[in-house]
């Protein structure tokens, strides 16, 4: 649900931007493909200030942007794979003794472990993935509620993904 829906955004839109970008959803991370909706007074400012700093895209680029945003099959086959990918690093991940949270969809998992019934430090959670070769980032990059927490990412590839599974079942 988008924050510009009324039930989030209490049907006023007034200092409220939406930003929609192509990077995970059609593989166009390297574009900068992006757009924004939301209070017109605000996007015409951020248009204003993009505008002055230079930062026009390519026509080529605004080419294809505008065709991946008018293909939904391409992204409805992206989300499927970051499904997939997200079912079986969780399953794998609940079944090593990881707890799962704020994790219903998007593109990374965010666990923790309890050790002796005390929440592990991220830093001690990033240290076990790594003995077992898995890259995760430490939650506390991430702010305050992150100290306890990993960030693992359902970017790498549907192999990496099952490898990094197998490792955790081992």
């Amino acid at each position: 649900m988008s924050v510009l829906h009324p039930d989030v955004c209490g049907g006023s839109h007034e200092g409220v931007i939406a930003v929609h970008s192509l990077s995970k959803r059609s593989n166009l991370a390297g574009y900068r493909s992006a757009f924004l909706a939301g209070d017109p007074a605000v996007v015409a400012e951020l248009l204003e200030v993009r505008k002055h700093a230079g930062m026009m895209m390519p026509g080529p680029m605004q080419a294809a942007t505008a065709v991946a945003l008018d293909d939904d099959e391409h992204a409805a086959a992206q989300k499927e794979r970051y499904r997939s990918r997200r079912t079986v690093l969780r399953t794998a991940l609940e079944g090593a003794g990881f707890r799962i949270d704020h994790s219903e969809a998007g593109l990374y998992l965010w666990a923790s472990r309890t050790v002796d019934g005390v929440p592990e430090p991220c830093w001690d959670t990033l240290a076990h993935l790594a003995g077992l070769g898995i890259l995760a980032a430490p939650g506390e990059f991430y702010g305050p509620g992150g100290e306890h927490h990993v960030r693992l990412a359902l970017t790498a590839t549907d192999e990496r993904i099952a490898a990094a599974a197998s490792r955790l079942t081992v």
